[in-house]
């Protein structure tokens, strides 16, 4: 049903509630269903000899600064928002906020938790299992608010294509994809050639992927800088990771040989664009001849082409807008994480965004995403 967007936010997180796969596995693997343990310590998800317990940096919405903790949390420590779908509208609603667009957080944001277990047959059932309750039980709630970012079964590139086929039959509108995949095992880097299955799936159905930072297995380019630093490092750093992946796209011919595809570098910020984008042009004016370069046109264009990115709060992008392309440029609340606007998103719109033109803030806070996304729009 159509509706007027006037804010989307295309990054935000799941905590993914008790007994969601209760029933959705193949009666095969019903005994190895993955079960939430509560205990002294918090609450853990039990799968294959794992026990994964939930950060509590990802369910700070609502807390004090002062109070964030890495430490395990139950549910009646959390806003009902990071589980229940519903009161994530409501959160929503308070906010100002019509529409998210909600990234896992127990296979791991790309799915790499799922992706590495060592019974691929098993791997296969639980990815689906769980996009099946994404798309019933998550996005069910309202399909038209609630986007679900699929995982996919990135150890078999023909069956991440027909999952990715099967997810867009089903309502999903976006796909998660890891910042860098060669950190996964058994998984190569965005350009080698075993990726074209899913290249084609993603260009035929339209189904944006999503690239968030940090979003590796081990994510190297951020770790290996920060290691033994304070952890303030890691969370400064951590929105430079998807730096590399969108260089990665620029320069690699995946853009060129599969234009419609769109990828979204998610939390990364937009300052950083400016000089990215007059560098990397500058890089193949430059280097193209030495390099056998891949491409045959700027880097900007295959970004203004193909990429886009999300912030949370970001003057200095903000004011450099024209330098990036207005038209490439959303926004993010990263609910409940503590990096999230929540609940005061309107104020950042206003302070950050309330001098823009009015076209110029209409397509950063809601109709960028909205042409990407494939919502259905309804002008007021």
């Amino acid at each position: 049903m159509a509706r007027n967007y006037q804010v989307v936010s295309t990054d935000d997180h799941i905590i993914e509630p008790e007994g969601m796969f209760d029933g959705r596995l193949p009666s095969k693997f019903a005994d190895r269903t993955p079960k939430l343990v509560h205990d002294d310590e918090g609450a853990s998800w039990v799968y294959e000899g794992k026990s994964q317990q939930m950060s509590g940096l990802s369910t700070a919405a609502g807390q004090k600064i002062e109070e964030f903790s890495p430490k395990s949390k139950t549910f009646d420590q959390m806003r009902p928002g990071c589980y229940d779908p519903r009161e994530r509208i409501k959160d929503m609603d308070a906010d100002g906020v019509d529409a998210q667009v909600c990234f896992p957080t127990l296979p791991h944001i790309a799915g790499a938790n799922f992706i590495e277990l060592e019974d691929k047959e098993y791997a296969l059932a639980v990815i689906r299992a769980y996009n099946d309750w994404l798309a019933e039980e998550w996005c069910g709630a309202d399909p038209d608010r609630l986007i679900g970012a699929a995982i996919l079964p990135l150890f078999d590139m023909s069956a991440a294509a027909s999952e990715a086929r099967r997810v867009a039959g089903i309502g999903i509108k976006a796909v998660s994809l890891p910042s860098h995949p060669h950190t996964i095992a058994g998984l190569k880097n965005y350009p080698d050639p075993s990726w074209a299955p899913l290249y084609d799936a993603l260009s035929e159905t339209g189904l944006p992927a999503e690239v968030h930072i940090a979003s590796g297995k081990v994510d190297t380019s951020v770790l290996a800088k920060s290691a033994g630093s304070p952890a303030e490092v890691f969370v400064c750093l951590a929105p430079s990771s998807n730096m590399e992946f969108v260089a990665t796209m620029l320069f690699s011919g995946v853009l060129r040989k599969w234009p419609k595809l769109k990828f979204i570098s998610a939390e990364s910020g937009i300052g950083w664009l400016p000089y990215f984008l007059e560098r990397a042009d500058y890089t193949h004016r430059k280097h193209q001849f030495w390099t056998g370069s891949r491409i045959d046109v700027t880097p900007s264009d295959l970004f203004h082409q193909s990429v886009y990115a999300n912030f949370i709060s970001d003057r200095a992008g903000v004011e450099l807008r024209g330098m990036i392309g207005v038209d490439n440029i959303m926004l993010g609340t990263d609910y409940p994480h503590t990096d999230t606007s929540w609940p005061d998103t309107q104020r950042i719109i206003k302070e950050q965004l309330g001098d823009l033109p009015d076209e110029d803030r209409a397509k950063i806070c809601a109709l960028n995403a909205v042409r990407v996304f494939g919502l259905d729009h309804k002008p007021a």
